[in-house]
């Protein structure tokens, strides 16, 4: 009868006729929701074996390839070799910086050499550069996730670009406070410009700075605002939000793309000279592209009749 046949649970228990595991609906605890009864049963070859192995000898182990065993580092490894802590890292996995690790099963998380690789790069550009973690993520990553490789010798190209990006106008920085009494712009307003990516904020000295670039930003709203575009009209802070996320695509594109075209064929001051080359010539050919694309659109809503919807395809 099948019950009488190994339904035993002595675990050393031996089966001269089965050499594999038992089959899942025999034994202690089959048909029982949650019941995990392991027997150990073996072969006569495999306890000869056993037997014949001296005593204190270590099972031989399975050789594993490297990039399996890259692939099976768990948090506290991956702790132990960059010196980071898991809260860290997993801040680093949801905002971007660092790839998801492998999951081979449901509570299981691998972690391989390029999760070290990426750390240490984060790291060495947070305490040599003194980067913020947005420019980092720009930077450490392409457009395809995957790390970008060789540029190295680029890292700290702002410094460089700088004075070669000076505005010939000499337009010094200026306090958030000077900003809006010399533009007659509300402060708040300012600040809520900031809040949707419009400009960028500075905190130095204890006080809240606008760089030159930002300033004429906002010398730039308080004209157009002369000129008509209120908010009583709907020209509201929140109209503006949608340029700062265009921007943001079109600029990631363009800085990724050079980083990971030119890698390390130039030295910095050659690769400033060409980035500077570059942001040139986009300012001066963006513009005229949207002016273009915006006559062709008036031009197609006179001769259709119809206003397109932000759905439209354009």
């Amino acid at each position: 009868m099948a019950a009488s046949d190994g339904n035993s649970a002595d675990p050393g228990r031996t089966h001269e006729r089965d050499c594999g595991p038992r089959p899942a609906s025999i034994g202690p605890g089959c048909g029982i929701p949650g019941a995990a009864v392991r027997t150990t049963h073996f072969c006569a070859e495999s306890v000869r074996l056993i037997k014949s192995r001296p005593r204190g000898e270590a099972r031989p182990s399975r050789a594993v390839p490297d990039h399996e065993e890259a692939r099976h580092m768990k948090m506290k490894e991956l702790e132990a070799a960059t010196g980071i802590g898991r809260e860290t890292i997993r801040y680093y996995i949801r905002e971007g910086l660092l790839p998801e690790p492998v999951r081979p099963k449901r509570n299981v998380a691998a972690y391989g050499r390029e999760h070290v690789k990426r750390l240490n790069l984060i790291r060495k550009l947070q305490q040599e550069r003194h980067l913020p973690l947005s420019v980092i993520k720009t930077i450490v990553t392409s457009e395809t996730g995957e790390p970008a490789g060789g540029f190295e010798s680029l890292i700290g190209l702002e410094v460089a670009m700088g004075p070669l990006l000076a505005d010939g106008r000499n337009l010094a920085p200026k306090k958030l406070a000077d900003v809006a009494k010399d533009t007659g712009l509300p402060l708040a307003d300012i600040r809520k410009f900031a809040e949707i990516g419009l400009i960028h904020i500075d905190q130095r000295d204890g006080g809240e700075w606008l760089n030159q670039r930002n300033v004429r930003i906002m010398e730039i709203i308080s004209q157009t605002r002369a000129d008509g575009f209120v908010p009583d009209i709907g020209y509201t802070v929140e109209s503006y939000d949608f340029y700062p996320q265009m921007i943001e695509l079109l600029a990631r594109r363009a800085v990724v793309g050079f980083y990971s075209r030119l890698g390390d064929k130039l030295d910095q001051p050659a690769a400033a000279k060409l980035a500077v080359n570059g942001i040139r010539t986009l300012s001066e050919m963006v513009p005229l592209m949207l002016i273009e694309r915006i006559v062709r659109m008036v031009e197609k809503i006179s001769e259709s009749g119809e206003l397109p919807t932000e759905e439209d395809e354009v």
